[in-house]
């Protein structure tokens, strides 16, 4: 009877977190100016469909498919960026019913539901639900292969292997770190081996299946990944990475003031981790069992890390939104402490969930409030308002003319920002800089991210020698200068 009452609740907890997702995901969808990234993602997904298909083969190229996909969606509904930005609120909003289902291969009902729950809330998954890029759809597609393949290997349905190998064939050309799937599920069918072992043959035959696939990208893609080809990523030891992955997932992009007050919020969250690897939980069930889907979950999270740590010693390919594919097995694992902790006492299973509720709803909060992204969309509007017909704009980076061109949308002259961070002479940044501007009485200087491109700031300290400043505008990661002549 309790456990009929309990499926029932759960039954009316999934619709309610469904539509709290959609809403948090939907609120200031387009708040945020659209950076770099997401423009490339406008541009790749517009480009004549010959190219857009080369790149499922083309080296160096990340993410095809969800280009792909984007390309009808820009098509029906344009390319505003609430539009574009939308398809992956609509999978960020489907992940959160698909934690649930997955969870339910190896959690209890009660586990799984509140894993879900941690999952609607999450602010790096609202974050990344609300980008125009890969992240929401590649954290579904993960998810959504590892259920079918704990589906097929229960059931041996045919059809359930035929979609495992299409969802898995999906991932693989989402994202270039989701190749790290396919060893996570060959290790859990060995873990899984006493269970499955008479599976073996079509497991054999779908792993074929999935690899066929992955050849065109696998052709140049782990040579890339065995090289030291410059990803302009840092390389962080594994506690680093372990360190970042635990706030991001924690606290999403906004951070906190001092390292000290992100490792103490942070402690609810180390809490209920530990809980829910190490306590269990009063059931009928085998503590067996218990300790296997744990260590499934364990695996789930931890294997695709070490996986790229070990790609990142010879190449430094982590940042923390590459692996948000195994934030669905930390928040489960979460759902499993709270219930854990629940099954001992109802009063600190009530102050931990309201506790992590409360962090959710306030680094969401601030999300959704602040400008985090290079706010081009305002340096445009300004630009716009204020530029001469004859006026010259020169960009540092150069690559954030696209963003900027996003925004701005008529007729100027530009010019890209000389690239100083080589060791460029005083007497070249010169004679470069007096031909670049030879006839121009105002010159706007655009910059974002600068120091990629000029480290030392000549060009700025040039056109401050050799100019007049008259405005200035500082907007989020831009800033905007005018020079008279």
């Amino acid at each position: 009877m309790r456990d009929r009452v309990r499926k029932t609740k759960v039954r009316y907890m999934l619709p309610a977190l469904v539509l709290i997702a959609f809403a948090l995901r939907a609120h200031h969808l387009d708040f945020q100016s659209l950076w770099r990234d997401e423009v490339d993602a406008i541009a790749f997904a517009t480009r004549p469909l010959p190219r857009l298909l080369a790149t499922l083969t083309k080296p160096k190229e990340n993410g095809p498919l969800y280009f792909l996909l984007l390309r009808p969606w820009i098509a029906l509904t344009g390319d505003s960026e609430f539009s574009v930005r939308f398809s992956s609120l609509a999978f960020g909003v489907l992940a959160v019913p698909l934690a649930y289902a997955l969870g339910r291969r190896w959690l209890s009902p009660l586990s799984s539901a509140l894993g879900a729950l941690l999952m609607t809330f999450s602010p790096y998954l609202v974050w990344y639900s609300q980008e125009a890029k890969m992240y929401a759809l590649i954290t579904f597609l993960t998810m959504l292969s590892l259920y079918l393949y704990a589906k097929a290997l229960d059931e041996g349905r045919w059809l359930y292997w035929a979609a495992y190998i299409t969802a898995t064939s999906f991932c693989l050309y989402t994202h270039l770190l989701a190749a790290l799937i396919v060893p996570l599920e060959v290790i859990l069918f060995a873990a899984w081996w006493p269970r499955y072992r008479a599976r073996l043959k079509p497991w054999l035959a779908a792993i074929g299946c999935v690899t066929l696939p992955y050849i065109p990208l696998a052709i140049w893609e782990i040579p890339l990944l065995l090289s030291s080809y410059e990803t302009g990523h840092p390389f962080y030891p594994l506690h680093e990475i372990l360190r970042r992955l635990l706030f991001a997932f924690s606290h999403g992009i906004a951070g906190a003031a001092s390292l000290w007050l992100l490792i103490l919020i942070s402690l609810p969250f180390v809490f209920l981790f530990l809980a829910g690897v190490l306590l269990e939980i009063e059931t009928p069930h085998r503590h067996s069992a218990q300790r296997r889907n744990r260590m499934t979950l364990l695996f789930y999270l931890f294997l695709p890390i070490i996986g790229v740590y070990l790609i990142s010693l010879g190449m430094p390919i982590f940042t923390t939104r590459y692996l948000i594919y195994v934030a669905p097995a930390f928040y489960l694992i979460l759902g499993r402490g709270l219930a854990a902790v629940k099954s001992h006492s109802n009063a600190v299973f009530a102050l931990c969930l309201a506790l992590v509720l409360a962090l959710d709803v306030q680094f969401n909060w601030t999300q959704s409030h602040n400008q985090f992204k290079s706010d081009f969309r305002s340096a445009a509007q300004y630009f716009a308002l204020h530029r001469g017909p004859n006026d010259l704009v020169i960009f540092l980076m150069p690559y954030v003319r696209h963003t900027f061109e996003y925004y701005y949308r008529g007729h100027y002259r530009w010019a890209d920002g000389l690239y100083t961070n080589d060791g460029i002479n005083e007497s070249e940044l010169k004679a470069a800089l007096d031909r670049m501007t030879e006839g121009y009485n105002s010159i706007w200087l655009v910059a974002s991210e600068a120091e990629l491109w000029d480290r030392r700031g000549l060009v700025k300290a040039w056109l401050d020698r050799n100019g007049t400043l008259v405005d200035s505008r500082e907007f989020a990661r831009v800033g905007l200068y005018r020079y008279h002549r």
